[in-house]
């Protein structure tokens, strides 16, 4: 059975092709730029680019299954070349900001078994927005310190992508994934703060100074999206599932295992 992983250069992907190694499953991994990717030995790479489905004749030949990252944005020309490679299923992972309908009915209308992963906020989007800061500065600013997430170590979506994978079980199913606890971002930046020995100031920005801090680099939709996600979460704890444990047979890890596992990357 060999199994395809799109976005393999990632954290998620890197992880999850550990993962299926460790499993002695069949890999092949796809990728823009294989000279550069420094992926394991053991992966067969293959070069593609979802963004534009003819391109992927020759990684989905004779793959049985595929892990599809940011499916939100593939649309029908993958489900297409899919359904032609005979692709078995697909274990999907989008933004929550995606309509579930729109990722899902274009495999759907293929015939392909799909399951769809929807985490609701990654534990790494505290280093893609506060990691420059925080080397540079020692400080984060954010709008709504009190805003709560329940964060996702990306280890623990790879695993469950992976149970999904190597398993022949039921299909058709939205797994909501969450890490194991509610935090604010007072109390996220307080835990990176302890790991890393540093002395992290939190600077409550607000949130007329984020939006246009942040439109300078992000599409003004996205960051009034953001803004307001925050804001209807003060004071209300995050939804935590246990979808990860379920799955995988283990509790999600934790938060501080997160920041520990990165405390490098913030120094």
């Amino acid at each position: 059975m060999m199994i395809l992983v799109t976005g393999a250069t990632g954290l998620v992907g890197r992880a999850l092709l550990a993962r299926l190694l460790e499993a002695h499953a069949p890999v092949r991994a796809l990728t823009r730029h294989p000279d550069s990717a420094d992926l394991p030995r053991e992966v067969e790479v293959a070069t593609g680019d979802l963004a534009e489905p003819e391109s992927l004749a020759a990684a989905l030949s004779g793959v049985d299954r595929v892990y599809l990252f940011s499916a939100g944005r593939v649309g029908p020309g993958f489900a297409a070349m899919a359904k032609q490679a005979g692709i078995d299923r697909v274990v999907m992972v989008s933004g929550l900001d995606n309509d579930p309908a729109s990722v899902e009915q274009p495999l759907t209308d293929a015939g392909l078994q799909w399951s769809h992963l929807r985490p609701t906020a990654f534990a790494a989007n505290a280093l893609r927005h506060w990691g420059h800061t925080i080397r540079a500065e020692g400080v984060v600013r954010v709008p709504y310190g009190d805003a709560s997430i329940a964060p996702i170590h990306e280890a623990d979506v790879a695993d469950v992508a992976a149970a999904l994978l190597l398993d022949d079980g039921p299909t058709g199913e939205r797994h909501e994934l969450t890490g194991p606890q509610s935090l604010t971002f007072r109390q996220q930046v307080a835990i990176i703060g302890e790991a890393t020995g540093q002395g992290i100031s939190f600077v409550e920005e607000t949130p007329k100074e984020f939006r246009e801090r942040m439109t300078r680099f992000v599409p003004a939709p996205i960051v009034d999206g953001m803004l307001v996600a925050w804001a209807s979460t003060v004071g209300r704890p995050a939804v935590v599932t246990h979808t990860v444990e379920r799955i995988t047979g283990h509790p999600a890890r934790s938060y501080a295992q997160w920041v520990s596992d990165h405390t490098a990357d913030f120094r």
